[in-house]
């Protein structure tokens, strides 16, 4: 990826409304609330034909009191680490504040250069206070309003300036894989697990992931985008209001992804958010991988019962993948990437026409569609996921049942299992 660039700053002084404007999107979640973000979140900014990596993070505190807060501080010293460059906000209208000082003198001790940004500076006081934080002793300083959208563009400028950008710029495919779960299944210790550092704050308190966060890894010469997400909670359960945004911003999440890992925690078996969940995914037609976590809490016996009572919870779901692993104890992570990989490759799969005619031709004559239907042919209209039409006579009266059938069978013919396939039936155009 082309340069990393992490924004960090004290609570509360408008990070994450900053992430949204400079990436373009309402990404991270902002309310009023001091804390909101916690994790790591990633988003790509474009600018005068450049792209580079951003980083939010959360509050910096420098005396944390409590250990999440501790993760915190550690996932901010971790983004100035992996960033080239590091963005320091500021608040224009309550000016210096001693953590403000400290983080400045973290950079300095990790030699990394710093722009200070001066948010809400939409206030006319910024314009004559804001010499106050030169003595942060930032490479730069800018004054700027996120919620405003003032001051952006000689930002944007000098960051570019400063990054250090791949001469051939390759673009290598790119998929998106969603990890979804109820809240403390272990999506993001799964998260970390398979990324191989601690990406995403990791605490026994359900709920703690409120955004999305995006990390990239390279598998087979193609980037893996994994986004880790909020637990899905019941509504009754959606008490704060930012809860209530993270669960809409994981349906949006689903709505993007091309594959959803679904983390299913043995300790507590199946509930109908799991099935709801799982529901959603195969009707917005993405990859589906069931992944079932915490496997080192039971024996071969126990997991097989698990495995039976999955089998009945999901039924009619039996083609998508399942696996099993523990992400505290990293086993199960090469059956989880070798399904992932195999997904990838099943759900962009081609067929050719004669292939297809071949196909139609044996299974009619096996099972007939009916007396009064005739099937004349199979089109593959899209990949990933595959989509076939069904062209026929009488598409009105194929009967449920027997699309199951060509479905089932065309899946196993064609090599196309855990793929979320589609058949559609279809009039035959008119010659």
């Amino acid at each position: 990826m082309n340069g990393v660039v992490a924004l960090v700053g004290r609570p509360n002084v408008g990070k994450s409304t900053l992430f949204n404007r400079l990436v373009g999107r309402r990404e991270a979640i902002t309310l009023r609330e001091p804390g909101i973000t916690r994790d790591r979140l990633y988003g790509t900014v474009h600018w005068a034909g450049k792209n580079f990596t951003l980083i939010d993070t959360g509050g910096f505190i420098p005396e944390p009191e409590r250990p999440l807060e501790e993760q915190m501080r550690h996932q901010v010293k971790l983004a100035i680490r992996e960033a080239e460059l590091v963005l320091l906000a500021v608040d224009g209208k309550e000016g210096l504040h001693p953590s403000d000082k400290t983080l400045a003198e973290l950079m300095r001790r990790e030699g990394k250069p710093f722009i200070v940004l001066v948010n809400k500076s939409d206030v006319r006081t910024a314009e004559w206070e804001s010499h106050t934080f030169h003595i942060l002793g930032g490479a730069e300083l800018f004054l700027v309003s996120a919620e405003h959208g003032v001051g952006f563009g000689e930002l944007l400028d000098e960051v570019c300036e400063k990054l250090t950008f791949d001469v051939q710029n390759e673009v290598k495919p790119e998929i998106r894989l969603l990890i979804a779960g109820r809240p403390n299944a272990g999506k993001s210790t799964l998260l970390n697990a398979l990324v191989g550092e601690e990406r995403a704050v990791v605490d026994e308190v359900p709920g703690t992931t409120r955004d999305p966060v995006d990390t990239y890894i390279e598998v087979e010469d193609r980037l893996w985008r994994i986004v880790d997400t909020a637990g899905l909670r019941r509504r009754t359960k959606i008490k704060e209001q930012v809860e209530y945004y993270a669960s809409t911003r994981l349906r949006k999440a689903v709505a993007r992804a091309d594959i959803v890992l679904l983390l299913i925690d043995l300790t507590e078996g199946i509930t109908r958010q799991d099935k709801r969940l799982a529901a959603e995914v195969v009707e917005r037609r993405k990859g589906l991988i069931f992944v079932l976590n915490k496997t080192d809490l039971f024996d071969q016996q126990a997991i097989r019962g698990k495995l039976e009572e999955m089998a009945y919870q999901f039924r009619g779901l039996q083609q998508f993948f399942r696996v099993l692993i523990s992400g505290k104890e990293k086993k199960g992570l090469d059956e989880l990437v070798g399904a992932v990989s195999a997904l990838i490759e099943r759900r962009s799969r081609r067929i050719s026409k004669e292939l297809l005619g071949e196909f139609v031709q044996q299974v009619t004559m096996e099972r007939s569609p009916g007396h009064r239907v005739k099937i004349y042919r199979l089109i593959q209209k899209e990949g990933a996921p595959p989509l076939f039409l069904v062209e026929a006579n009488k598409p009105a009266e194929l009967e449920e049942h027997y699309v199951r059938f060509l479905t089932n069978r065309l899946r196993d013919s064609f090599e196309l299992e855990g793929t979320n396939l589609k058949l559609a039936p279809t009039q035959r155009p008119k010659r």
